[in-house]
């Protein structure tokens, strides 16, 4: 006869980030349900109870990775959601938000509703997809409102999208926005800029990414943006802001009442154009393109400061074969879900950024950006989504290893710490011994 299963799990005897800071001899308990029951000092076990030694380990929310491309429906080759939950766990991540950039875009709440069915059994991780905000989807931004945490706008081309032609259509789309009720988050990048760009650079420095697409094409989107916003009474949320410049403007509209916040990615707080040019098969080409040192360290003080607060991976994997193609062919975009937490660590150790910082700023601040309730913080009512970590413990990054369908790592032979040990999804352990365990219990955020 199968053991009963015990009523509830105790994880003590290590340290504890709550999502917010640390706390001193702490244990958590969370019960059958998966739902935190207690955290604090002082808890003992109760009879049947499940105990988990941390052994000194730090016990932390699993982390919210607000900005991936998981191109399921459509394009699995370059990843799926098998694939990119796996990952996701391999860096401490159990909330993923998804954009879908290739065909077919969410552009409405029947194309959602059936990417949010196919997708149980299927995610290894919790689940919440962006909707698409296009001219042909705006009839239906309404019905998507509950679906969904928001509504993705493609300000200037990348992949899979074209960018807006008209202040006119920005308007039209950030109005229908508005009146539904639903925020949108923007790639902020002007075409207009990047072709003077494309046309003014001589034959030595075409395959300068950060030359192409310039700092004057993200700050003169974003300036762009906000004026929208603020004449439509639009909610923004400016994706993967790789500029100083383009951050204090996010930051400024933010100070003058507006609904306006942003988020960057870890490369633009650990890289710089000159290393990103210099990688090899174009494993560093993004968009935004990663900027200069004074751009990368501005971004960090931000962080520092409390005044930028959210960060994201803007995981987009291609197959190293497509990234080998000569510059211009060649997509912009690679694999980092799955390098997450050891990534926040970098940046908390290059820049001398108070860990509660870096950690906040992939839990419990865009939980609370984008209403995921229940994440990103460890606190009774909480889904026990739990990360154990060994602050110290050094690796080299091996990208063959990391579970990702494409195999390959920008940041390969880079020395890390805080690669995840563990990894429990609502109280039930999904990752250890440097796999995924146990059932594929991930579920869609959407709706409430």
């Amino acid at each position: 006869m199968a053991a009963p299963k015990p009523v509830s799990r105790l994880f003590r005897g290590g340290r504890i980030f709550d999502g917010r800071a640390f706390l001193e001899a702490a244990s958590l308990r969370c019960g059958a349900d998966g739902i935190i029951m207690e955290v604090g000092p002082g808890l003992e076990p109760l009879p049947g109870e499940d105990v988990v030694e941390l052994d000194g380990n730090l016990l932390m929310p699993g982390l919210v990775d607000c900005h991936v491309h998981f191109r399921e429906p459509g394009l699995e080759r370059k990843e799926g959601y098998a694939t990119g939950s796996a990952g996701a766990l391999h860096g401490g991540v159990t909330t993923v938000m998804e954009i879908q950039n290739n065909p077919p875009l969410m552009t409405s709440a029947n194309l959602l509703r059936t990417k949010l069915r196919s997708l149980e059994g299927v995610s290894r991780v919790d689940y919440a997809p962006y909707g698409s905000l296009t001219l042909d989807g705006v009839d239906s931004l309404e019905a998507m409102a509950d679906l969904c945490p928001a509504v993705k706008c493609f300000l200037g081309c990348s992949t899979g999208a074209g960018g807006i032609k008209t202040r006119e259509e920005m308007v039209q789309l950030f109005s229908a926005a508005a009146a539904a009720g639903i925020k949108v988050v923007a790639h902020c990048e002007d075409n207009a800029v990047m072709d003077r760009a494309a046309a003014e650079v001589d034959s030595e420095q075409a395959s300068r990414h950060d030359l192409l697409r310039p700092v004057e094409a993200e700050t003169t989107s974003i300036g762009d943006a906000i004026a929208v916003a603020e004449e439509v009474g639009a909610r923004l949320h400016v994706f993967h802001i790789s500029t100083l410049g383009g951050a204090r403007m996010v930051a400024d509209a933010s100070l003058r009442g507006l609904a306006v916040t942003g988020s960057t990615a870890p490369h633009y707080l650990l890289l710089t154009g000159d290393e990103a040019h210099q990688a090899s098969q174009n494993r560093m080409k993004v968009n935004p393109s990663v900027k200069s040192a004074n751009d990368r360290d501005g971004l960090a003080s931000l962080l520092k400061e409390g005044i930028l607060t959210v960060v994201g991976t803007d995981h987009a994997p291609h197959p190293l074969e497509e990234k080998d193609r000569p510059y211009s062919k060649a997509p912009s975009g690679f694999p980092s879900v799955d390098l997450l937490l050891p990534l926040m660590f970098a940046v908390g150790d290059r820049h001398a950024i108070p860990l509660e910082r870096v950690l906040s700023a992939v839990t419990s601040a865009p939980a609370e950006e984008f209403g995921l309730a229940g994440k990103g913080v460890l606190a009774p009512g909480a889904d026990a989504d739990l990360v154990e970590v060994d602050e110290a413990a050094a690796f080299q990054v091996e990208e063959a290893s990391l579970p990702s369908r494409s195999k390959w790592s920008p940041y390969h032979g880079w020395k890390l710490r805080g690669l995840p040990r563990k990894v429990w999804l609502g109280g039930e352990i999904a990752w250890e011994g440097g796999g995924a365990v146990g059932e594929i219990r991930g579920r869609p955020l959407f709706p409430q």
